[in-house]
């Protein structure tokens, strides 16, 4: 079995770390440290129900899976327990969390320009990999799972679904920051694509939905993000040994 084999499963494709991808590039780039820990299995993000909302929507959304159970009371005692125990493989939200999923789904399901963009034969969580080679030679595997991949006859493209505690205008300023330029050119780079779009629904009533599309200036800073993760990565631990006792030293 090939590893884009293996990596249809999502277990496989999350727990392998033999591979880089655009989070363990951003991980790096916030901390060499915890990608260090990371790398050795000594540290992961924590659990909370922030990651839990995102998950339950991109099953409910984009692969029709209701991954989700709806919990109501405290999460203290027995009773909280035991229906964990019943429900295990779920993901077991507090209702507000739970009431917050299907409010965005329910809105991205009436918003016409969704199911626009979203096709006809929109493939759901698609993997893909490609090695990078650096100027010295060094080989990087990297691997990426797009949300959905959309064959529309004309144009092939990516959309990937994301949610935002913050306005739709908020996310449009943010996303250089967080690094959404760099997983859109890394993204077309892998699956060969067209174009790449985000689909954006934001996590307070009334659920406001943005599509915006990667533009060409958007994935210039992109590739110069990506060959910037790139070379700290080969300078950091290919090239030498990564001293996690080393302090951060710079001006403000």
């Amino acid at each position: 079995m090939t590893d884009l084999e293996r990596f249809k499963d999502d277990e496989a494709y999350y727990s392998d770390k033999s591979y880089m991808s655009n989070s363990a590039f951003k991980l790096l780039r916030q901390s060499p440290t915890k990608f260090h820990l990371w790398k050795q299995g000594k540290w992961s993000y924590p659990s909370t129900s922030f990651f839990d909302v995102g998950t339950a929507l991109h099953a409910l959304f984009l692969e029709d899976k209701e991954v989700a159970v709806r919990w109501e009371g405290t999460r203290r005692g027995n009773a909280y327990k035991e229906f964990k125990m019943e429900h295990e493989g779920k993901l077991v939200l507090p209702e507000k969390d739970y009431d917050l999923v299907y409010g965005m789904y329910d809105k991205l399901l009436k918003v016409p320009e969704v199911s626009d963009i979203m096709g006809i034969e929109a493939k759901p969580e698609v993997a893909g990999i490609k090695t990078f080679v650096t100027e010295s030679g060094n080989e990087i595997a990297v691997k990426g799972k797009a949300d959905a991949i959309v064959f529309d006859g004309e144009k092939n493209y990516i959309v990937d679904l994301k949610t935002t505690a913050k306005s739709l205008e908020d996310f449009k300023k943010s996303a250089r920051f967080m690094l959404y330029n760099q997983q859109a050119y890394l993204y077309k780079t892998i699956f060969g694509m067209d174009d790449f779009y985000f689909l954006v629904v934001e996590k307070v009533f009334p659920y406001e939905v943005g599509i915006f599309k990667a533009s060409d200036d958007f994935l210039h800073w992109g590739e110069v993000e990506l060959n910037t993760s790139i070379n700290v990565y080969e300078k950091r631990f290919l090239n030498e040994q990564f001293r996690p006792y080393s302090a951060m030293v710079g001006e403000l």
